[in-house]
Parts: structure tokens; sequence; C-alpha cells
């Protein structure tokens, strides 16, 4: 008779409660590290913009291109302030999938850890019922030798 854990069903869901979970946490930490880098590429955008109108102030651009500069760049600060709150609120849903997963994590782990101890339990009872045996033959032939 082989080892049969009784809640292997429930570890199965719990592992597969565990794999969902760490799926949710890898797509919050993509979308993390893809707002950051976005923002990172408006924070290059913006100083080179900067340095552009410097250079064209200097040049000698007109008031309407300063002007249109100007505006470009104002709007493109509200995206980045927009963009810093978007990385806020998926900075939270990060922490809350991280939190989620680690609790998957620990009651998946306790019911392997159950697993492992009645495994070790019921190995332990068939090499004793093993050895059982092989006294009970052993004396059984001693019997029979002595008559």
């Amino acid at each position: 008779m082989s080892f049969r854990f009784v809640l292997a069903p429930l570890l199965r869901l719990r592992q597969s409660i565990e794999r969902q979970r760490t799926l949710k946490l890898q797509e919050a930490n993509l979308q993390v590290s893809r707002a950051r880098e976005t923002l990172v590429q408006l924070e290059r955008f913006l100083s080179e913009s900067a340095q552009s109108n410097a250079a064209g102030l200097v040049a000698g651009c007109t008031a309407a291109e300063l002007q249109f500069a100007s505006v470009f760049r104002e709007n493109l600060q509200h995206f980045r302030q927009e963009l810093q709150a978007d990385i806020r609120k998926l900075e939270l849903v990060r922490q809350k999938a991280a939190s989620a997963y680690h609790q998957a994590y620990r009651e998946r782990e306790v019911l392997e850890t159950l697993r492992a101890r009645q495994r070790r339990a019921y190995q332990q009872d068939q090499l004793r019922r093993q050895q059982q045996e092989l006294d009970a033959t052993y004396l059984l032939q001693r019997w029979h030798h002595r008559d």
C-alpha cells in the first residue's frame, strides 16, 4: 500500500492559488517597471527639451515657438505628475499582490510540511512493519529448527 495524502486536493488548490498570486505579482512588478521606465524617459525628454529651448533662445527663436515650447513643457510636467501618482497607485497594487502571494505561499507551505511529516510517519510505520515481519519469520524459523 502506497502513501496517500488525504489533503492532496487541498494542497493542489493551494498550489494553484499560489501560482495565480505569483502571476499577479509578476504583472504588478511589470506594470511598476514600465511606469518607472516611462517616467525616466519623460524626465530625460524634459531635460533635453529645456536644453533645446535654451539653445533656441540663444539662436533667436520666435515668441510663438517659445510659447509653444513652454505650453508643451507644462503639459509634459502635468503628465509627469500624473505618472508619478500612477506609480504610487501601482506600488500599492504591487504591495497588495506581494502580501497575497506571501499568504498563499505560507498556506501552501503548511500543507507541504504536513504532507512531508505524514510521509515520514508512513515510511517509519512501513519499516517497523517490515521489521516485525522479519522478526516473526526469524522466530518461526528458530522454532521449527528446535523441533
